[in-house]
């Protein structure tokens, strides 16, 4: 029997210390014990259920004229994929469960909800368990766990995951909390399997596939109703798995002055933390009721950057604790500091001078007092401090100072003994929370989602561990590192941690780093698009004056992209507006805001000139093209012109929900004909994906060594040609050429 907390509706996940909401009762619909532990698969019909096969009707009994109620449906279900699930993969594990310890009941007996917390307990004899059976073969017991898991899964998303309005569905017979509770569950089980049983060489390839992803996010709904941005939910399913998302969505919402409204917000991108300098004020702190700014000397700020030297703000306050603090600014050049990363929208920037309000100046104070250099010195026990609102002039007459000090940001973050991350979300939350809600809270921050913030971040992930970056709560700072040491949870699992480290990015081939940056800038934004280069150059540590001595955005990423030598050759395949730049037409126009990862390292390298980027992959070569009867009704392929095998299509919208959308798609598929009709020679490049989009080139010339020199035009896809296009469409004779031919 295991003992319960105090409070014995807990699960076995951390607490959330702030929660927005009630911790969910899950109901309990059926006996525990009416999963006869008679094995897993075949439980349904040793109970008298099937599935129906097309999924119309959701589990049925058998032989039975009756039609099951939904409470029965969910009883069954409860009792098959909850206390089933848990018993046999814990049974696998070398532990026996009393599924009883999971019933929460009332004083009458009767059952009131299921509450997981006793499964730390059991979780934690699997490691001892498992030790103690080493004769069990290890491959056999991850096998049994993993169809189990699998089994579920399909389950659950085959009744839930769903638009077709003719499929029954989960929800009519199991809430969305008692859904989720066996989805948290399976993965919670999922991680203590991958623990507890370790195979040679921590080969997971048994588990490889088994997981509980959903095509939606199924708390969406929920998290929109509380305020959340739909950017941020759509960022989340992406990010993490169903504990995650769960966790998440029991978080409560910061509230503080000047935040903005989601409601232009779109699901690849927040708008509202956008600035716009013309109209930008700076904040005060919350119970402040207006104070004047005190500047910085502005002339010796001037004077220290035209040394090529960092200034360094040193924060003189007496009285910090008082109503109206006496503060003076002294610029420095040699002291050991701390780099403040903020985010402007939340009221830190200056769009007009170099200065800050007294109280927002005691506020820095008081958090810079408390953290000590890393390596601390005789005659410098206290930090100075850069910040950019400081220590980069806005004055007009200063503009190549402001210039020199942006293209020296990578040095004067990689050079401060600190990093200190001031966001107003975050300063509303407490360090004492788990180590899983404050990671999940640095994941959703403004501070994640906005470019200038990933580059200071990049920075300090260049010290072992990422020990300079520390992350202020309202009552002190954490280490980034300390959310992401070991050990992992045994009892459940943390994909917020694991997004937080994929965030930055790591050590390998300039490609893989390039993938890298495609993956953490996806969920990224700035108020000004030409700011991209910049940040970018400066995470590869190259020379930044280059970028910004022009202020044309696409030239900017095209003296970036001229940095790199190599980048994944898959790269031609991504769906991205490009660059229409010569030599970089192949090249994304920006890494952020984008549907999906646009450039994911696979081990094929494409070597990169000022003539574009080299790639090896098959290609169709077009030989004839007629036109097709209308534009926009696209082509049919086929190496005989009598028998095409392909119907060419554009790779835009297929459709639109409204009038607008519909003209804009019919728009897009003449377009693409046209393109098709009038670029001379023709080639498509084939991805080696054949369901994913295939790159359209014109081919301009080919050289003595064989090379195909081409032009990208666009992307498209391939299908089965159907009889209905073969009157219609325009006809395509191809003739098939192998990669390095």
């Amino acid at each position: 029997m295991v003992v319960r907390p105090k409070d014995h509706l807990q699960w076995h996940l951390p607490d959330v210390l702030e929660p927005g909401s009630p911790l969910p009762e899950i109901p309990c619909l059926c006996e525990p014990n009416s999963y006869d532990k008679e094995g897993f698969f075949d439980f349904p019909t040793r109970q008298g259920w099937f599935f129906d096969p097309e999924g119309i009707s959701g589990p049925q009994r058998i032989g039975g004229d009756e039609v099951p109620s939904s409470a029965e449906k969910g009883a069954f279900l409860q009792s098959w994929l909850f206390f089933g699930m848990m018993y046999e993969v814990l049974r696998l594990l070398g532990v026996e469960v009393n599924l009883e310890d999971c019933v929460v009941r009332n004083r009458d007996g009767t059952r009131r909800c299921i509450a997981t917390y006793p499964l730390r307990e059991y979780f934690g004899n699997c490691l001892q368990r498992w030790k103690a059976r080493r004769r069990v073969p290890r491959e056999a017991a991850l096998t049994d766990i993993a169809k189990i898991l699998r089994r579920v899964d399909s389950t659950i998303r085959g009744y839930s995951d769903t638009l077709s309005s003719r499929t029954w569905r989960l929800s009519d017979a199991l809430s969305l909390d008692t859904v989720l509770s066996i989805l948290v569950l399976g993965e919670s089980l999922l991680n203590v399997a991958r623990l507890t049983i370790p195979l040679p060489g921590n080969d997971q390839s048994i588990l490889r596939g088994v997981g509980f992803a959903w095509a939606r996010n199924p708390l969406e709904h929920r998290m929109l109703g509380a305020g959340w941005c739909i950017s941020t939910t759509t960022m989340l399913h992406t990010l993490l798995d169903a504990t995650g998302l769960y966790y998440a969505s029991r978080l409560r919402l910061p509230t503080h002055s000047g935040q903005q409204s989601h409601r232009n917000c779109t699901a690849q991108q927040c708008f509202a933390n956008h600035v716009d300098e013309s109209t930008y004020q700076t904040q005060h702190v919350e119970r402040c009721r207006g104070c004047e700014h005190i500047s910085i000397d502005v002339e010796r700020v001037a004077e220290v950057i035209g040394q090529g030297k960092t200034p360094i703000v040193s924060i003189n306050c007496r009285d910090a604790d008082s109503d109206h603090p006496d503060i003076q600014l002294e610029v420095v050049t040699s002291a050991p500091y701390i780099a403040i990363s903020h985010v402007w929208a939340h009221g830190l920037g200056n769009a007009q001078a170099n200065s800050l309000p007294r109280c927002q100046l005691a506020r820095i104070k008081r958090m810079v007092s408390g953290i000590h250099p890393i390596e601390p010195t005789d005659n410098a026990s206290e930090l100075g401090v850069w910040m950019d609102t400081l220590c980069i002039p806005v004055a007009p007459h200063l503009k190549p100072l402001r210039k020199l000090s942006i293209a020296r940001l990578e040095e004067t973050y990689r050079n401060a003994d600190q990093i200190l991350v001031v966001d107003k979300d975050l300063m509303s939350a407490s360090r004492l929370a788990s180590r899983i809600e404050k990671a999940t809270r640095l994941l959703c921050s403004s501070w994640m989602r906005r470019l200038w913030t990933y580059q200071e971040a990049v920075v300090s992930n260049l010290h072992p561990n990422c020990t300079k970056l520390q992350v202020q709560f309202s009552d002190g700072p954490v280490r980034f590192h300390s959310l992401c040491a070991d050990p992992i949870s045994l009892c459940h699992s943390e994909m917020a941690i694991r997004s937080l480290l994929l965030a930055l990015p790591l050590t390998g081939s300039v490609s893989f780093m390039f993938s890298t940056l495609s993956r953490a800038l996806r969920y990224r934004t700035t108020s000004r698009q030409s700011d991209e280069a910049i940040c970018l150059t400066a995470v590869l540590g190259q020379d930044v004056s280059k970028v910004i001595a022009t202020d044309n955005t696409e030239e900017r990423m095209a003296i970036f992209y001229s940095f790199i030598d190599t980048v994944p050759a898959e790269i031609i395949f991504g769906k991205a507006p490009r660059l229409q730049i010569d030599g970089y037409r192949w090249a994304p126009i920006s890494f952020l805001q984008q549907t999906k990862q646009i450039a994911v390292a696979r081990g094929l390298d494409a070597p990169r000139d000022a003539h574009g980027v080299y790639v090896t992959f098959p290609a169709l070569r077009f030989l004839s093209i007629s036109p097709p009867e209308n534009l926009g009704n696209h082509f049919i392929l086929g190496e005989d012109p009598e028998n095409p095998t392909l119907w060419l299509s554009s790779a835009g919208a297929k459709s639109g929900r409204t009038d607008g959308e519909m003209r804009r798609a019919v728009r897009g598929w003449e377009e693409f004909d046209r393109l098709v009709l009038g670029s001379g020679e023709i080639a498509l490049i084939l991805n080696p994906d054949p369901t994913s989009t295939h790159a359209l080139v014109s081919v301009l010339r080919r050289g003595p060594d064989g090379t195909r020199y081409c032009r990208f035009l666009c992307l498209a896809e391939t299908s089965a040609v159907h009889a209905a296009s073969l009157g219609v469409c325009g006809r395509v004779v191809i003739e098939k050429i192998d990669a390095g031919t």
